[in-house]
């Protein structure tokens, strides 16, 4: 009404005068982000309770964005505003309130869109038909969303017996007696080669070439997405692969990058990632499994920087867990909690984020377990 007042000399009619009242609400600070009030905007009593915690309308907006990517409803408000919505036990009822609604499946979108940089199929130009690119997408997805539903550790997404599968994913995966265009569990055996998130057909597809399986992207995106560990950027000045030299072409995909890891330049670099690519070299570009490539037989094996053996992806995953489950697990603690925050994670909260995943990890690393730790936390809590 202040800016209607303001505005209306300035327009000769009354919906001219709306449009612009509408266009700068629209393109305020507070419409285009969650803005946190400053301490002078807060009341005294506010101020005097912590200089650091959030106001219960604040945490209430938090808690929204983060599990519904919305505002709060009318039940989340009343609590926040009687101050009781932080209380342990109407936290938790009201969180699972929030997990079970429809709302929620916003989270598991957008969170695994970023968590494993699916947006990247954007560019991809070598999958050409629509309703497999569509049901690779909605696949790892909707895998979260099964965890989640079913607070089943997160390790599940390391490996699990099971894929969760629609008809047109099931085909490409070569899963049978899967019909009909929504998603499930399904169990499956070892011969198949899936289970978790890490073989998903999205994930190989945005990490290739267009023609072939890429190692050096696949173990930039295992360091980066997975372990939270990502490799330092290349110097400057890196010598490429010569592919008009017929020497290189007569070598496997294999054989060049360890020629091209051989030079001095790159080898400090390409000797940490590699190897982590390598290991998924039987999953070519659309993230079918083979056997062989060119009549001769895959060479997934490799050997990590400390010497580590990893023979294709089931020395992988049996790596990952036995050696690097803690290190995974921190690192599935600290992309959800900086999702929820919508914010990076910064040395200062290295503590904080140790902490959670103690607790996670005595509570048996459950997905709805690591949901509820977070908006307990004091990071969750603060400014």
């Amino acid at each position: 009404m202040e800016l209607f007042a303001r505005y209306r000399p300035e327009f000769s009619t009354f919906e001219e005068t709306m449009v612009e009242v509408l266009a700068t609400t629209l393109a305020t600070p507070e419409f285009l982000y969650l803005t946190l009030r400053t301490a002078a905007d807060r009341t005294a009593a506010e101020s005097a309770d912590s200089s650091e915690r959030i106001s219960d309308l604040e945490f209430a907006s938090r808690l929204a964005m983060f599990l519904w990517s919305s505002v709060p409803d009318e039940e989340l408000l009343t609590l926040a505003e009687q101050g009781t919505l932080r209380k342990p036990e109407v936290l938790t009822v009201q969180v699972n309130r929030m997990l079970t609604d429809a709302r929620s499946s916003r989270m598991s979108k957008h969170f695994v869109e970023q968590w494993l940089g699916l947006d990247r199929m954007d560019s991809v130009t070598h999958l050409t038909d629509a309703t497999l690119k569509d049901a690779m997408l909605a696949e790892p997805v909707a895998f979260f969303d099964h965890v989640r539903r079913h607070n089943l550790s997160v390790v599940d997404f390391i490996h699990s017996d099971y894929v969760v599968v629609n008809e047109r994913m099931a085909s490409h995966y070569q899963v049978p007696e899967v019909h009909g265009p929504q998603f499930r569990p399904v169990p499956i055996s070892p011969s198949l080669n899936r289970g978790g998130i890490l073989t998903c057909a999205a994930i190989m597809t945005i990490n290739s070439d267009g023609k072939d399986s890429h190692p050096l992207k696949r173990g930039v995106w295992m360091l980066k997405r997975i372990l939270d560990d990502p490799p330092p950027p290349p110097p400057p000045n890196v010598p490429e692969v010569d592919l008009t030299d017929p020497e290189i072409l007569k070598m496997t995909l294999k054989e060049r990058i360890v020629n091209h890891r051989n030079k001095p330049a790159c080898l400090s670099c390409h000797s940490r990632i590699d190897p982590w690519g390598i290991a998924f070299e039987n999953y070519d570009a659309l993230g079918s499994y083979r056997t062989q490539i060119g009549g001769q037989p895959v060479d997934a094996a490799a050997e990590l920087f400390n010497g580590q053996p990893l023979t294709g992806i089931d020395g992988l995953k049996q790596y990952l867990l036995v050696d690097r489950q803690d290190q995974f697990v921190r690192a599935m603690v600290q992309k959800l909690t900086s999702y929820s925050l919508g914010r990076p994670m910064s040395f200062g909260d290295s503590a904080e984020i140790d902490s959670l995943t103690a607790s996670l990890r005595q509570k048996g690393d459950g997905l709805d377990d690591l949901i509820h730790l977070i908006v307990q936390s004091d990071l969750f809590n603060s400014r």
